[in-house]
């Protein structure tokens, strides 16, 4: 995957993570990496403004400018338009795992990194905890 990583990205710290993580199992087309490089770039942006509207004393949604007007901050307006270009790009490229994907992942990687799946394993591990190695459930009464 390295080998289609463009400099600039490899060179960013968060932003070659951000590729890795996208990329981990998966069989990118050539055709895919200025999408890919869009979507990095994206999730870039809306790191930026997340760590900018953020502060020791909490998340600032709000300023007042000179005239004494209180303003939403203009971070969130980015972190808007941010959020639907990676849902867009992130369609675009994975299509759901279907041929049209420009980005093809291990099905057995796909099923593992699934957050519905992660949550029914964790699910699992806390019923097996609470009831001493025994999943069981309580019938509805």
């Amino acid at each position: 995957m390295d080998d289609l990583k463009p400099e600039f990205i490899a060179a960013d710290p968060y932003k070659s993570r951000k590729w890795d993580e996208l990329t981990a199992g998966s069989d990118i087309e050539p055709a895919a990496v200025p999408t890919l490089t869009l979507l990095v770039n994206w999730y870039a942006i809306l790191d930026q403004c997340m760590r900018d509207i953020s502060a020791d004393d909490g998340t600032h949604v709000a300023y007042v400018n000179d005239q004494g007007d209180v303003k939403a901050m203009p971070q969130i307006a980015t972190m808007k338009q941010a959020s639907a270009e990676i849902r867009a790009l992130n369609k675009q490229l994975f299509a759901d795992g279907g041929d049209a994907a420009l980005i093809r992942r291990d099905a057995k990687a796909m099923q593992r990194d699934n957050p519905l799946e992660r949550a029914r394993r964790a699910r699992e591990l806390r019923l097996e905890v609470r009831n001493g190695g025994k999943a069981q459930r309580k019938a509805a009464t």
